[in-house]
C-alpha cells in the first residue's frame, strides 16, 4: 500500500521555463544586454538555453560545480556574441537570476487543484528536488505550495542528486518506509522515472509534451499527460 507520494518540483509542480522566461525577460531589459550583445531577445536567450542545459547535465554528472555554472552560463553566451572582459557582468547576471527566479510563482496546469485535492487523502507528501537550496525553498513558498508537504528532501542537503540510487535510498531511510510504499512523480523520465527504477520505487512520468519514451527504455508504472490525471491513478495505488 503506498503511503508516499514523492513530487519533483521543477517542471512538475513549478513552471520552470515559464518563469524561467519572465525572469530572463526581466534581466535581458534591466541590463541592456540587446545593446550590449547586439543581439534580439529570441537569439540570445536559445543560445543561453543551449548552454544552460549543457551545464547542468555536467552539474548532474560531477564535472561542472555550483559556482561554475552559475557563471559561464552567462559568460559563455556574452563571449559568443562579442562582449569581452564579461566576467563581471556574468557574475551580476547570474546574481539576478538567481535572486529573481525563485519570486515566480507559476505552477504547471493542475498542481495546485491536484494538491488540494490529495490533502484530503491519506498520502504524506514529499518533494524531491535537484537544483540549489537556496533557490528551490524560495521556490516553493513564493508560489504557496509549501504548505502541502510534510518532507522535502533537496539534491545539495541529501549530498547526491537524482537520479542517482543513493538519493532514494536517503528518502526512503528518512522516511522508513519501504520501496513499494512510495510513489515518484515526475517530469523527467531519465532523472525521476529511471531513478525510481533503479531504486524499486513505483513511478508516475507526467509527460506533459507527450515524448516518446527512449530506445529501449523500461515503461513507467503509470504515465499521464496532465496532473490532474493523476487522480484516476490514486484508486489504482
Amino acid at each position: 500500500m503506498v503511503k508516499y507520494l514523492l513530487f519533483d518540483l521543477d517542471r512538475t509542480l513549478w513552471d520552470f521555463d515559464g518563469n524561467a522566461a519572465v525572469t530572463f525577460r526581466l534581466m535581458y531589459d534591466a541590463f541592456r544586454l540587446e545593446e550590449v550583445c547586439r543581439v534580439s531577445y529570441e537569439e540570445f536567450h536559445r543560445f543561453y538555453f543551449e548552454v544552460n542545459a549543457t551545464l547542468w547535465e555536467g552539474y548532474r554528472n560531477g564535472t561542472v560545480t555550483k559556482e561554475q555554472l552559475n557563471i559561464e552560463r552567462f559568460r559563455i553566451p556574452l563571449q559568443h556574441y562579442g562582449v569581452q572582459n564579461c566576467t563581471r557582468l556574468s557574475v551580476e547576471l547570474g546574481d539576478f537570476f538567481v535572486h529573481m527566479g525563485p519570486k515566480q510563482t507559476g505552477l504547471m496546469p493542475g498542481a495546485r487543484e491536484l494538491l488540494e485535492c490529495l490533502k484530503t487523502m491519506p498520502f504524506t507528501l514529499c518533494v524531491i528536488t535537484n537544483g540549489f537550496s537556496e533557490v528551490q525553498w524560495p521556490k516553493m513558498k513564493s508560489s504557496d505550495i509549501y504548505k502541502y508537504f510534510s518532507h522535502f528532501f533537496l539534491s545539495e542537503e541529501v549530498g547526491y542528486m537524482k537520479p542517482d540510487v543513493r538519493f532514494f535510498a536517503h528518502v526512503q531511510q528518512q522516511l522508513g518506509a519501504k520501496p513499494q510504499e512510495m510513489v515518484v512523480i515526475g517530469d523527467d523520465f531519465a532523472v525521476d522515472i529511471v531513478g525510481a527504477q533503479r531504486a524499486g520505487m513505483p513511478q508516475i512520468y507526467y509527460n506533459y509534451n507527450a515524448l516518446p519514451l527512449p530506445k529501449d527504455a523500461v515503461p513507467p508504472t503509470y504515465e499521464v499527460h496532465r496532473l490532474m490525471e493523476i487522480k484516476e491513478i490514486i484508486p489504482l495505488l
